[in-house]
């Protein structure tokens, strides 16, 4: 009520989080508030609301507005009550392209003790959301947090998320070859777990940071020499195995924001960036790193010194290779500036 009545004509989106991030801090499992408000003449938000049972028909769509629009969506959920994939795949279908960006509520053990916040309504299940179409442009950074290791690999034999095969050799063989040929100083990375990177683009002629969608392995089988990792994989799929580090995490987060900087002249006290939106995952923060503030540092760093909310999320979401999916570990940015000027 305080918030419909500081700003009574503006469009809401908030949700329950067990840490926030604002004001160049991040706060961590204790009680806060933090608000981004801004004002963007030319710019039309289009609310919308999604449940689980709204997905078994298929004209939800229709309330994420035309595609024409070029939107972008900003979107909270809820872990528990949404099968938040398949909200991913029909925005893909019914808005190709166009970034989804967001997380999911984090703070909850249990199913309904979530909260979602749109225009003044409070929901325990579900997603919020907003479309974002009008006179600004939505740069969308997602940085997984890992670094590749060994080399590319195609998969010749796979089916839903068991990996077999890779060159014609077991997988988990192809593995353990790659771990053991590590350099001395790097093997320590190995004890914070091996990842599976599959390429967005198998066409590609180089892949590079950015160009992965990470897996973690949950099984590896010694008696087959499979490995079921977190996501799909099929065969002719280009994979590249990575690690994950509170290094690796860093750096991959300051060249993945320098990508989109670069390319706005931010930077100083002058920003070319109006605002940010930042999504981290709970595992991030002082879990990974040792002092607090990390991701909303670099971010400042790298773009300025914008003004940044978010919250540490239970599932990221964003663009790699202009596909959306949900993440694990990984810092999900939303930079906002204007389209025209």
């Amino acid at each position: 009520s305080r918030l419909r009545t500081a700003f009574p004509l503006a469009t809401s989106l908030g949700c329950t989080a067990e840490g926030t991030i604002g004001d160049g801090r991040e706060l961590e499992r204790q009680a806060s508030v933090s608000l981004l408000a801004g004002s963007l003449p030319g710019v039309d938000f289009r609310p919308f609301r999604v449940t689980q049972d709204t997905l078994d028909d298929d004209e939800w769509v229709d309330r994420l507005g035309p595609a024409d629009g070029d939107p972008t969506f900003l979107v909270l959920g809820d872990p528990f009550s949404l099968d938040v994939r398949r909200f991913l795949s029909g925005t893909q279908e019914s808005h190709p392209g166009r970034p989804v960006i967001g997380g999911m509520a984090s703070g909850a053990h249990q199913p309904g003790d979530n909260r979602l916040l749109a225009d003044g309504a409070v929901h325990a299940d579900g997603l919020v959301g907003v479309a974002i179409t009008g006179d600004v442009a939505v740069d969308s950074v997602v940085s997984q947090g890992c670094r590749p290791i060994g080399e590319h690999y195609v998969v010749t034999q796979g089916e839903a998320n068991i990996l077999r095969g890779l060159r014609n050799q077991p997988a988990m063989k192809v593995l353990q070859e790659v771990a053991s040929g590590l350099p001395p100083q790097e093997q320590s990375l190995l004890q914070h777990g091996i990842f599976v990177g599959c390429a967005i683009d198998e066409y590609r002629s180089s892949f590079a940071r950015g160009d992965f969608l990470i897996h973690s392995i949950v099984h590896a089988d010694p008696e087959t020499g499979t490995l079921a990792i977190s996501g799909e994989v099929r065969p002719g799929t280009t994979v590249q195995f990575h690690v994950r580090d509170a290094d690796s995490a860093d750096e991959d987060l300051r060249e993945m924001l320098a990508r989109v900087s670069s390319g706005v002249g931010s930077g100083g006290d002058d920003p070319s960036y109006a605002g940010a939106a930042l999504f981290s995952c709970n595992g991030r923060g002082t879990r990974m790193w040792d002092t607090p503030g990390h991701d909303v540092g670099v971010l400042r760093t790298s773009a300025g010194a914008v003004p940044v909310a978010g919250f540490f999320c239970a599932g990221e979401l964003g663009p790699i290779g202009g596909r959306n999916f949900i993440h694990g570990y990984t810092a999900s940015v939303a930079l906002f500036r204007p389209r025209t000027g």
